[in-house]
């Protein structure tokens, strides 16, 4: 073997260790990272079951304390009452027992005799709270009451005799016998009446049924008579109010009647004829005063008014020609200066031929109404009012103008125009 292959083979054998050595680190690594991960999951899982041996001991104590709290939380004024009577009941019974030794009773027989003065007041009122809502429960309220007073007045005697000096102890020994039967009555009978949203709204519906036996006393017998005809309860009063209606008065609306619909269709035709514009023949013809412009010979009404006049013949689509053929321009140059209307050349037979459409019959009606009741408050008949009402174009306007003054006037110009469309 020659020095060449011998370092070639030596160079690859160390290559093969190195990599044979860092594959052994990689799967050192790997195996590593596996046990720490196997170790973190193992303590997570500690925790967590500490976690839960603590929470399950908790809810073990909270169940506890509930248990023994619980119907305090659940009800707080019928543990205080509770409270309030054992307070009570004790020292009634020791100074009963007190009382009647001090009188020469047996300790054994002074025992029973007070607790059958107390015990009677609270089997009444356990029997009255038994009894509520079923039936009444004044007599088991008078006997609790009459038991408890017999024992208070005997606490009280022996307070007095025992606290001569001390007049508010043989009162409070009285108390003794009172308070826990008030408190236990309170709880067992108390708020338990109609409040006052109840009486009022009980009041009400009495009125309100009054008041229809007073108002529709033929409503209220067939009512009565469905109700007694069905099974009692089957049928609401309500329910049978509306069905009679519908029998006695023949309308499904309750509340409604007859007299009513005819009332309502009265007052809808007065409120009509009101309302309508009134009625005015095509032909009339009231008498007009003359226009100005009309019989102004000389040109006075148009020296005096230039600008209104240019503004008129600037709207009116016939220019000049709107103010009876002389405009503003006639006025200032003569009547030999007056523009021509416009007109088209109809063609083929060469005759001249205005372009203006036919006026509806509808608005001239509305037109006239116009100036009728511009005439009542002295006021012409203008070609920005006509535009105002009808919301039309201005020579439009003009030529309805012209048509209404016209007839107004006796002229007959445009009676061919009296029929079809804009």
């Amino acid at each position: 073997m020659t020095s060449t292959g011998f370092y070639k083979e030596r160079r690859a054998d160390r290559a093969a260790e190195r990599l044979a050595d860092r594959e052994d680190a990689a799967a050192r690594r790997t195996e590593d990272r596996k046990d720490a991960d196997a170790e973190r999951r193992r303590k997570a899982a500690d925790r967590r079951e500490r976690d839960e041996r603590k929470a399950k001991a908790r809810r073990a104590r909270a169940a506890k304390v509930a248990k023994l709290t619980g119907w305090v939380q659940a009800d707080p004024a019928r543990a205080f009452v509770r409270l309030v009577q054992t307070c009570s009941i004790v020292p009634a019974v020791v100074s009963q027992v007190g009382a009647l030794t001090g009188a020469g009773v047996g300790e054994l027989l002074a025992g029973l005799l007070a607790a059958m003065l107390e015990g009677a007041a609270w089997a009444l009122v356990a029997m009255g709270s038994k009894a509520e809502g079923e039936r009444s429960t004044r007599t088991y309220r008078v006997g609790a009451w009459t038991a408890a007073l017999v024992a208070a007045a005997i606490n009280f005697s022996h307070g007095r005799q025992e606290y001569a000096a001390h007049t508010w102890v043989a009162v409070v020994l009285g108390l003794s016998s009172l308070v826990a039967v008030w408190l236990t009555d309170l709880q067992t009978h108390g708020g338990r009446g109609p409040t006052k949203t109840e009486k009022k709204l009980a009041a009400e519906r009495a009125a309100h049924t009054k008041r229809r036996a007073q108002h529709h006393p033929e409503v209220l017998a067939v009512a009565e008579r469905l109700l007694s005809a069905n099974p009692f309860g089957a049928l609401h009063p309500d329910d049978a109010w509306r069905v009679a209606w519908q029998f006695a008065e023949g309308i499904e609306v309750t509340g409604v009647t007859a007299d009513l619909i005819a009332g309502q269709l009265k007052a809808q035709a007065r409120v009509s004829e009101v309302s309508a514009p009134p009625a005015m023949p095509v032909d009339w013809d009231p008498e007009m005063p003359p226009d100005p412009f009309l019989t102004d010979e000389e040109g006075v009404y148009r020296r005096a008014f230039p600008e209104a006049l240019e503004e008129a013949s600037r709207r009116s689509s016939d220019g000049p020609l709107a103010l009876d053929g002389k405009g503003l321009q006639g006025s200032r140059r003569g009547p030999e200066a007056a523009v021509p209307a416009p007109q088209k050349q109809a063609p083929g037979n060469g005759r001249q031929v205005a372009d203006e459409r036919p006026l509806v019959p509808e608005d001239l009606a509305q037109v006239r109404v116009l100036a009728d009741l511009l005439a009542g408050t002295g006021q012409g008949l203008s070609v920005k009012k006509i535009r105002d009402l009808l919301h039309c174009r201005s020579d439009y306007a003009v030529r309805l103008r012209n048509a209404v003054e016209a007839e107004r006037s006796g002229r007959d110009d445009d009676g061919g125009e009296l029929a079809g469309t804009r």
